[in-house]
């Protein structure tokens, strides 16, 4: 909207075979590579507020049913899409096929609820890109999820960061650090998709710290306010035009 350039990060190819990206601000060097800042949620206290888009609350099948209710991230992400890529004429270009998962997967021990993420990274060391279930399947085309999305676009996965080089609980600032070698958000910590903990008052999704931590992985309470760094898919047929895809010549 402001008419400056804007910069986004290879994550990886999707199943689709469209390029998901990450967004970097308007500079290979920037240290604010982040929309603004939100709350993942603005409501806290129910196991359905780790979702980017839910039904009714109380339970996790409650919460994957008639999906109707954004997130405040998600709010806030779609009306920075509005300004600055439908308006812009980009959607075109995008995949509406390409999968967000918010996955809602869980393990119970005791009072505490473990997300799936939190298994696999934290305890297993073990990421992945499939999505197991098809309401936790963020897309704006029905044919590959739940076609909940209004515009296709999302946020990264705590799996994608750990793909990328991220460690739970572990600085990891090789992956993290922009072409200048510092933090891509500076000292704040930026919001992924997957959701972490729920302890039955508060809820934890997962996030990347800023430049006190770089690159550690972890979780942090859903209305607690941290970056936005909105993840998108070009389509596979996409051609560029220009670029060898360094920070000194980008696409």
């Amino acid at each position: 909207a402001s008419n400056q350039d804007l910069y986004w990060r290879i994550i990886r190819t999707n199943s689709d075979g469209s390029v998901r990206l990450l967004y970097h601000g308007t500079s290979t060097t920037a240290t604010d590579a982040y929309i603004g800042t939100s709350q993942f949620n603005s409501s806290y206290n129910n196991i359905a507020y780790v979702s980017y888009m839910y039904g009714n609350l109380g339970s996790v099948a409650n919460a994957r049913t008639n999906q109707t209710n954004s997130s405040t991230i998600k709010t806030t992400i779609d009306n920075w899409y509005t300004s600055n890529l439908e308006a812009k004429g980009y959607t075109k270009y995008l995949s509406t096929t390409a999968v967000y998962c918010n996955d809602r997967t869980y393990t119970v021990s005791g009072n505490d609820t473990y997300f799936g993420a939190y298994t696999r990274l934290k305890t297993n060391k073990t990421p992945t890109y499939d999505c197991a279930t098809t309401e936790d399947k963020f897309t704006a085309d029905s044919s590959t999820g739940n076609g909940k999305l209004t515009y296709p676009i999302a946020l990264m996965t705590a799996d994608e960061v750990s793909f990328a080089g991220g460690l739970y609980g572990t600085n990891a600032p090789t992956w993290y650090y922009n072409s200048a070698n510092g933090s891509s958000t500076g000292k704040t910590t930026w919001w992924l998709l997957s959701p972490n903990y729920w302890g039955g008052s508060y809820t934890y999704v997962f996030s990347v710290y800023g430049s006190s931590d770089p690159g550690n992985l972890g979780g942090n309470d859903i209305h607690d306010t941290y970056g936005v760094r909105p993840a998108l898919s070009l389509k596979s047929c996409v051609k560029y035009s220009s670029g060898d895809g360094s920070a000194s010549d980008p696409y």
